[in-house]
C-alpha cells in the first residue's frame, strides 16, 4: 500500500522522536514485532542551485554549473530521500525506536542522472527485520522517481517502470539491545537482491591498513557542517553532550559525510555506477581519518577509512562504475 506524505521536516521528525523515545517498544517486549507494510510516497520539487552549492563548498568540488557538472552526487540524492525514511521509522506502527538507531551500511544504485532543479518523487519501504547478536536489524528501501511516473508500477517486478527510476538504496540500520525473541550467534541477513555487503562477520583486530592515499581532518564541527546541509541534526552528531548520553565517547560525524567524501570527484556524470559502504568504528570529532582508494581493476575502487592511531577501521567501501 502506497500512502503518499507532504514532503517532511527533518526537526519536527526528530523532536516527536525525542518525545517517544522513552516509550518502551520492543526492549521491553511492547510495541509492534512487525513491519510496517506501508510504502511512503513524498514529492520533492527538487535540489535548488544553492543547496548544490552548499553541498559543493562542503566537500569542495566541481561546480553545479552545466560546464563542470549539472547532474547531482549519489549523496545529494540520499539526502533528499532521507527525511522520507525518518517519516516511516517515526511511526507507531515501526518496531524498533529512531533515538539510538546505528546506521550500519548503505548500498546505492545510481542508474540515471538527477539534475539540479529536477522535480522527483521519492518512495521509501521496511523490509527485513531480522535478529542481530547486538540487537535487531533494518533494510529501508528508497527508490527515487522521474516526476510524473507511476510509482505503483516502481513496487512491482523486477523489470518494471525500470526506465523511470533514477536512484536506489538499501540503508540498513541496528537497534541495539532491541530482541525480536530469537537468538542467533552472530549477524545475518541479506538484501533483498541477495546482496552480502552489508552482512559483516570481520573480526577487527585482523584488520592490516592499506597504504594510506590520504588524511582527513575533521573538526569539531564536521556534524553541525554536514548537518547544515542536509538538515540532518541527530543529536549524537552535533552535540558532545547528547552523544555521551546515547553511549558515544564523543560527537560522531554522520556516515554519509564518509561516503560522500570518498565519493566526491570520482562518480561518472551520466551516472550508471553502484557503490556500497560498511561503517565500523564510528569517527569521533574533532579526529583524523586516514583514507586510502585502491583501483580494482578498471571499474571498480575499493575505499578504506581508519583511525591511523589504534588501525581500527571506520569504514570500508567499493564503487563499481559502468
Amino acid at each position: 500500500m502506497i500512502t503518499e506524505i507532504e514532503r517532511p521536516s527533518l526537526s519536527s521528525l526528530y523532536g516527536r522522536a525525542a518525545l517517544g523515545a522513552a516509550r518502551s517498544k520492543l526492549r521491553q517486549g511492547a510495541g509492534p514485532r512487525t513491519l510496517p507494510k506501508q510504502t511512503l510516497l513524498a514529492q520533492h520539487p527538487g535540489v535548488s542551485a544553492e543547496e548544490a552549492e552548499s553541498y559543493r563548498r562542503l566537500f569542495g568540488g566541481e561546480a553545479f554549473d552545466g560546464a563542470h557538472r549539472a547532474s547531482l552526487p549519489s549523496v545529494l540524492v540520499h539526502i533528499i530521500g532521507f527525511p522520507v525514511q525518518m517519516a516511516l521509522m517515526s511511526q507507531d506502527a515501526f518496531p524498533l525506536p529512531l533515538i539510538g538507531l546505528v546506521h550500519v551500511s548503505n548500498e546505492v544504485e545510481h542508474l540515471r542522472p538527477v539534475r539540479v532543479g529536477q522535480p522527483v518523487q521519492i518512495l521509501v519501504s521496511a523490509e527485513n527485520l531480522r535478529p542481530h547478536r547486538r540487537g535487531t536489524q533494518v533494510d529501508i528501501k528508497v527508490t527515487v522517481l522521474e516526476a510524473g511516473a507511476d510509482p505503483q508500477a516502481a513496487l512491482g517486478a523486477a523489470g518494471t517502470a525500470e526506465s523511470a527510476v533514477l536512484w536506489r538504496s538499501v540503508s540498513t540500520y541496528l537497534s541495539k539491545g532491541a530482541q525480536l525473541g530469537t537468538e542467533i550467534s552472530a549477524a545475518s541477513g541479506t538484501t533483498e537482491n541477495g546482496s552480502t555487503a552489508v552482512a559483516r562477520s570481520k573480526d577487527p583486530k585482523s584488520f592490516v591498513p592499506p597504504t594510506k592515499t590520504a588524511t582527513w581532518r575533521l573538526g569539531s564541527d564536521a556534524g553541525r557542517a554536514y548537518a547544515a546541509v542536509s538538515g540532518d541534526y541527530n543529536p549524537i552528531h552535533v552535540s558532545q553532550l547528547a552523544a555521551k548520553s546515547l553511549g558515544m565517547p564523543a560527537a560522531i560525524v554522520h556516515g554519509m559525510y564518509s561516503a560522500g567524501r570518498m565519493l566526491e570527484g570520482r562518480e561518472p556524470e551520466n551516472a550508471g555506477h553502484r557503490w556500497w559502504i560498511r561503517f565500523e568504528a564510528p569517527v569521533t570529532l574533532p579526529g583524523t581519518v586516514a583514507f586510502a582508494a585502491q583501483p580494482q581493476g578498471a571499474n571498480t575502487m575499493r575505499f578504506t577509512g581508519w583511525n591511523p592511531r589504534k588501525a581500527r577501521r571506520h569504514f570500508d567501501a567499493e564503487l563499481q562504475l559502468p
